[in-house]
């Protein structure tokens, strides 16, 4: 298992150099040079990440480095998870081993994991307090309930959908009768250290009327009109990602008595965001911690051995795809995140000698950033709120700025305002992207 583990690190660490920076990466890349205690799309760990990374930024696409170690440690804290839940019989090793091949092996997981989002960090520390409690609940202490608390803080100055282990676990306490076994006295410790180790998060909204919430509620929860396709595209994108075999496994699985914790942890989460499925439409990460649990319940099924078998193949075969596509310039049109990343770095060599530079939004302006080495910035008021729209650099000084947009695209009002005065310099074939040359007298 040691070599398993030191292997695939060193596989990721080599991809994780080669693959270039997808464009929401260049986005929390941005952040980090301007750490502030949170941002308005997300918490502020992933910045925080990439800072430790800036030393590395001259060596290809190494600045991912602290994130993709981060990852990796949570498989680390998986397998210590099972060894807590697996029964010691003749099956545990095989078990484990089974367990090792799907996480790896998982798109999102394995090799995925390269990509540095807030779900990096948010897995790292979900897993982490869910390691805890299972340690806690066998040999409680005033420690390990305060660790837990501080924990679930780091896990909310992840990503918000940290939220959801407060749930799983009251359910697995109350279904599992679990509640005699709780130290209520200690879980004052656990509610004070969490508050403490998210402050952060919670003084950022508090300073900017609780945006970031706002946002969040509403981009989860709230649209004008319901789409039926949004159902049938969750749990198709869900069951793939899992695959299936994996889904039926954990689904007819008797895991053991101090395995059971893990039924929560692995299926509360996709049942909350099917019912956020009715309402809006769900990305598939959001249920990512959801995933480790369901592959842990799964090797409980006698035929796990089997089932690995066909979902390495079928993954496995998949996953050299994707970095064929990334090494073989033909291959990239079937991704278009692929094709938008080469896109980028080819535009910033054409766009170099245009400063100040402004784009239209965050992604470009991300992405020119990265690979212009300069700074550049989305225009306030123009495609959609974010990091860009707290910073006072999203608005032009001086007399004279160009912008990066698309073609015909509606300017902010508060440019002709300021009598800003907008002429085009070139536009891409096919019609893509319009560079103007802004002035004002």
């Amino acid at each position: 298992m040691k070599r398993l583990f030191w292997g695939s690190l060193a596989v990721k660490l080599a991809l994780a150099a080669f693959v270039p920076i997808f464009a929401d990466e260049a986005y929390y890349w941005v952040w980090s040079h301007h750490l502030q205690l949170s941002y308005y799309d997300h918490p502020a760990m992933v910045a925080w990440l990439f800072w430790l990374g800036h030393f590395l930024e001259p060596i290809a696409n190494c600045v991912r480095y602290p994130a993709v170690i981060l990852g990796h440690l949570t498989f680390a804290l998986w397998l210590l998870i099972m060894t807590e839940v697996l029964p010691d019989d003749d099956w545990r090793t095989e078990r484990l081993w089974c367990f090792a091949l799907l996480y790896l092996f998982s798109p999102f997981l394995g090799v995925g994991s390269i990509i540095v989002t807030p779900d990096i960090p948010l897995l790292f520390f979900w897993s982490l307090a869910l390691y805890i409690f299972i340690k806690i609940e066998k040999s409680p202490t005033a420690l390990g309930y305060a660790a837990l608390g501080a924990t679930l803080g780091l896990c909310f100055c992840s990503k918000y959908n940290a939220v959801l282990f407060v749930p799983a676990l009251l359910f697995y306490i109350l279904f599992e009768r679990r509640w005699n076994e709780i130290k209520w006295r200690y879980v004052a410790l656990t509610i004070g250290a969490g508050l403490l180790f998210c402050l952060p998060v919670l003084l950022w909204n508090y300073q900017h009327d609780f945006i970031s919430f706002r946002f969040q509620l509403s981009h989860g929860f709230h649209n004008a009109e319901h789409k039926p396709e949004w159902i049938y595209d969750y749990l198709l994108q869900e069951i793939g990602l899992l695959f299936p075999l994996t889904v039926w496994a954990a689904l007819r699985s008797k895991p053991s008595r101090s395995g059971r914790v893990l039924i929560y942890f692995a299926w509360f989460p996709f049942v909350f965001f099917f019912f956020s499925a009715l309402k809006s439409f769900v990305e598939a990460n959001w249920t990512i911690v959801g995933f480790p649990a369901v592959m842990a319940i799964a090797v409980f099924h006698p035929r796990i051995r089997a089932f690995t078998r066909i979902y390495v193949t079928m993954f496995g075969a998949a996953l050299l795809f994707a970095v064929a596509v990334f090494a073989v310039p033909r291959l990239r049109v079937w991704s278009g995140h692929v094709t938008n990343t080469f896109e980028y770095e080819a535009l910033a060599q054409r766009l170099k000698t245009y400063d100040p530079l402004f784009t239209q939004t965050h992604q470009w302006a991300a992405s020119l950033t990265y690979y212009m080495k300069r700074p550049v910035y989305k225009l306030r008021g123009i495609d959609r709120v974010g990091f860009y729209e707290f910073i006072p650099e999203s608005k032009p000084r001086g007399h004279h700025f160009y912008l990066l947009t698309r073609p015909d695209e509606t300017l902010p009002a508060w440019l002709s305002a300021q009598h800003w005065q907008a002429h085009k310099i070139w536009r891409s074939v096919p019609p893509k992207y319009e560079l103007l040359e802004l002035n004002r007298e």
